[in-house]
């Protein structure tokens, strides 16, 4: 017998998707233009992760009947599962013209405008969601989250501590991490890093099975320099999303069962954070291992300079057979790191030779002080730590100075801005990897860099360099001091405000007077 709306619609609200969807795949074979069956095998697709499908059934069923408002309402949420937030908001504003003014809508409504990174915008639509329906706790935690992102911060924590105070107390795990997790971010974003740590604390003790508290409690420890226990709550960043999972041999090691023992060290997160730990890897030879390193393909010919490693493997090379394995960001632990015992000789990185040569003929001898600059770093940390080029401008006025981007690529706004000045030279061309940017570097007199890869590549080299920090910054800066015990060449420059750079820029500027 052929399935019909009504069977699929049963399923569905059985939640069996697999059987609605299949009484809609029936229904379709037979009407291809059946707009109930386009329209919810497009919501079930969303539902069960298939957005791109779900994008798909939803706009056939959208040129059958454009101006139904539950389907407009359905293809916005399929619009920003694929991040595609310009067409979720269309089609959100035309449900609402639509007289489809739920609450729900209106949520999902300010969850695409800050998508867009219209924060402003989404702030008015969450509150009218709250004007709506007081009750509705995702329109509040959204909320916070979009007034974090402008820096009101105290209105953001005020919203999570009304979220958690009506919290019922059979509220999932997830939930409640996520709702402490940002109450815990506007604390340290206001300069609060031991409240911090003390809602965190209070949040693992009522709910053990929160996963990701102790990952979060991990790095305050570690930027309040707490490095005992924080190299130990380190290791639930296993846990935590957007982490690959550690690998099933994976241990943290040993020191006294090292000694003539192969031993394969991982690369894992960012180019910097391999960078800042390789100062491990002489150590742990020293300890009587035999080092095999793997580290990314930019940074391979750098790692291959290391005298301590017997073999160097890049991404997709098969791994040669070893006892143990660990993680690069495990080796601060092994060794029990702490101020007194950080391996903080420099430089324990050294670019090839024939990189050297070759940005040397490149350059041409030098006739003034040369400076290396950089200014904007990866797209997720672009918010965070970087700025418009122009923003330089106190320190780039400098006539009597060479300043040269280190950067391996410039955003188009930032470009114009070079073009017109002609204040600072670039080099993208000349950059295939790090060990292009470390001979860059070299031939450098000083380097002023926000927090980025370069940063650490210089304070590797042993170069001057002037970090420029955000006022909440990066857990290894520590907290409340111009030194970085990781860095003896480096100077810090920290924000004395929240997304305040003139000032930063000010102190640089006066600070090259010296």
């Amino acid at each position: 017998m052929t399935a019909t709306i009504e069977d699929a619609a049963r399923h569905y609200a059985a939640r069996d998707l697999s059987q609605a969807a299949r009484a809609c795949l029936e229904i379709l074979q037979i009407d291809p233009l059946h707009f109930d069956a386009l329209h919810l095998l497009g919501v079930i697709c969303t539902n069960q992760g298939q957005y791109a499908d779900g994008v798909s059934y939803l706009l056939r069923a959208n040129a059958i009947r454009p101006n139904d408002a539950r389907l407009q309402s359905n293809l916005g949420s399929a619009y920003g599962a694929v991040q595609r937030f310009d067409k979720a908001v269309k089609s959100y504003r035309l449900a609402m013209t639509l007289n489809h003014r739920e609450p729900g809508l209106l949520n999902n409504l300010g969850l695409a405008l800050a998508g867009m990174g219209r924060e402003a915008e989404s702030i008015d639509t969450f509150q009218a969601a709250l004007a709506a329906d007081p009750s509705s706790d995702p329109a509040l935690y959204n909320l916070g989250r979009a007034q974090a992102a402008i820096g009101q911060f105290a209105a953001a924590e005020a919203g999570m501590r009304r979220l958690l105070d009506r919290l019922p107390a059979d509220a999932s795990a997830s939930r409640m991490g996520d709702i402490v997790s940002e109450l815990a971010r506007a604390l340290i974003e206001q300069g609060r890093a031991l409240e911090s740590l003390e809602v965190l604390r209070a949040a693992a003790a009522a709910r053990p099975d929160i996963e990701t508290i102790r990952w979060h409690e991990s790095l305050v420890l570690l930027l309040l320099g707490h490095f005992t226990e924080g190299w130990a709550a380190y290791e639930s960043r296993w846990l935590a999303p957007n982490f690959d999972k550690e690998h099933e041999d994976f241990r943290v090691l040993d020191l006294h069962l090292v000694a003539r023992q192969r031993v394969l060290v991982t690369e894992e997160q960012g180019r910097g954070d391999v960078i800042q730990f390789l100062r491990y890897i002489e150590p742990l030879a020293t300890r009587g291992a035999r080092v095999t390193l793997s580290v990314y393909a930019d940074l391979l010919p750098l790692a291959m300079e290391l005298p301590a490693v017997e073999l160097v493997l890049g991404p997709g090379e098969n791994e040669a057979q070893y006892d143990q394995r660990t993680s690069i960001m495990s080796l601060p632990l092994a060794f029990h790191t702490d101020f007194g015992t950080i391996p903080a000789e420099v430089p324990y990185l050294h670019v090839p030779a024939s990189r050297l040569g070759r940005m040397s003929h490149y350059l041409g001898p030098a006739t003034r002080p040369r400076i290396g600059v950089v200014w904007s770093g990866s797209p997720a940390s672009h918010k965070r730590s970087s700025m418009p080029v122009a923003a330089l401008e106190p320190i780039l006025r400098r006539p009597d100075i060479e300043f040269h981007c280190l950067q391996k690529s410039v955003l188009p706004s930032d470009r114009a801005w070079l073009d017109r000045t002609r204040l600072v030279t670039t080099h993208e061309a000349m950059i295939r990897d790090f060990a292009d940017t470390g001979a860059l570097i070299e031939a450098m007199d000083l380097v002023i860099t926000i927090d980025t890869a370069v940063a650490h590549l210089a304070g590797a080299l042993a170069k001057p360099v002037w970090i420029m920090l955000p006022f909440n910054p990066d857990w290894r800066w520590l907290l409340g001091r111009e030194d970085s015990p990781w860095y003896p060449t480096a100077r810090l420059f920290r924000q004395t405000e929240w997304r305040g750079w003139d000032n930063v820029v000010q102190r640089i500027a006066r600070a090259l007077h010296l």
